[in-house]
């Protein structure tokens, strides 16, 4: 009876650990990147075999590679502190921008966005830096001038024109999916910094007002929103990419058809090992599979809400949030794409598609919510409080040769 009743005590402890927001980071992360490695690998093999000399493996090395320079930059962020993050802001905004104008001047298209440069072997994507280096630089401004956001001045200068600016620069490219994200950082930022909803709301009005222009100016945009809202469409045209979406979700069933059972990556859809690959974690893994994903998304998503109430510092606070609505809103617009709850967008699943831009800033950004974690209020101590894995493999091994 002890023992039963010592279990949910022992839970509810480790719950309100001040740690618990840092190891809910690890889990998501952790859980995240594997499934996506496993789908990745999967989804990417059919195209790597017509494209890289028969090499069914090339994509995915790619990606192994992206991992490996990720979790660099997850290790070094996580061990950075507050202090060196806000002074690292405006430099990380400033990379992020001139990079944005080379895209523009010179940037290389696919799928009809110019959102791309080549840096040597390696081909990026700047607007991936950006979404970091705003939401550190908002962090900054806006917990400095958070008493002030009472006029459109302070509003805009100078937090809404780098806004503003970086979204121009995205949408030279005709981004329009990345810049939604942005727009999204930098609404969470302004929320947690105690923008008056009035402000909010006449912000929101204007945003709305500017995608829907945006829609209007492309054709490509606006068929995609038509083919949406039609009750039918062309299975074979305008709906082939979401229709086999689709059926890839549903023939997973419950527990999915396997890892690397997938049909519908053998060419049937398009952009299936990044902005689609959820319905291939769904064939594979069924629903299972694709609860897990959410699941994971869910628990960063609390320890984001935890960091943001329990830290004392307005610019953790800022920029936690924002960095928050960027990966699980991203995630969200990807994964209402996938189901077809929106019209069909070019956004990754962070940490998840293929990609190695998405990935290794993904990772970054999730290493400055670590860092940020591992400075709550209590949590140095509660670290320090916790044997290290090495000391507690040595315990239980001494142990066992007594017993």
């Amino acid at each position: 009876m002890t023992t039963t009743a010592a279990r949910p005590a022992s839970t509810d402890s480790a719950w309100r650990s001040p740690a618990a927001s840092y190891y809910l980071l690890v889990a998501a992360s952790a859980t995240l990147v594997l499934v996506g490695l496993a789908v990745v690998l999967s989804s990417s093999s059919i195209y790597s075999i017509g494209r890289a000399d028969g090499n069914a493996y090339a994509l995915f090395m790619v990606q192994v590679g992206a991992l490996l320079l990720g979790l660099v930059a997850l290790g070094v962020g996580s061990r950075m502190t507050i202090t060196m993050w806000r002074r690292s802001a405006p430099w990380v905004l400033f990379i992020s921008v001139i990079l944005l104008i080379v895209v523009a001047t010179v940037g290389i298209e696919s799928g009809g966005n110019t959102a791309w440069i080549r840096v040597g072997l390696v081909t990026m994507q700047p607007a991936e830096i950006a979404k970091l280096g705003l939401a550190l630089y908002l962090g900054v401004v806006l917990s400095n001038f958070r008493h002030e956001l009472t006029s459109f001045k302070r509003i805009m200068v100078p937090g809404g024109i780098v806004t503003a600016g970086i979204i121009a620069l995205v949408m030279v490219g005709r981004d329009m999916g990345t810049a939604v994200v942005v727009l999204l950082v930098a609404a969470a930022a302004y929320w947690v910094a105690g923008l008056p909803i009035r402000f909010f709301s006449i912000g929101v009005i204007v945003s709305g007002i500017a995608i829907a222009i945006m829609m209007r100016e492309q054709e490509s945009r606006m068929r995609r929103l038509l083919v949406w809202l039609a009750e039918d469409c062309d299975r074979q045209l305008e709906c082939y990419q979401s229709t086999h979406g689709t059926w890839a979700l549903a023939s997973g069933g419950l527990w999915g058809l396997g890892p690397g059972m997938s049909r519908e990556k053998w060419g049937y859809l398009p952009a299936a090992d990044n902005d689609f690959i959820y319905a291939i974690v769904g064939e594979e893994f069924g629903l299972i599979g694709t609860l897990l994903v959410l699941i994971a998304f869910a628990m960063i998503v609390i320890a984001v809400n935890r960091i943001v109430h329990r830290h004392r510092d307005p610019f953790v606070q800022i920029t936690a949030a924002a960095i928050g609505a960027w990966i699980v809103g991203q995630a969200a617009i990807n994964i209402a794409v996938v189901v077809g709850l929106a019209p069909v967008t070019g956004v990754p699943l962070p940490l998840v598609s293929s990609g190695g831009s998405s990935l290794v800033m993904s990772l970054a950004a999730i290493g400055v919510l670590m860092a940020f974690a591992r400075r709550e209020p209590g949590a140095a101590e509660a670290f320090a409080a916790r044997p290290s894995v090495i000391k507690r493999s040595l315990a239980v091994m001494s142990r066992s040769r007594r017993g």
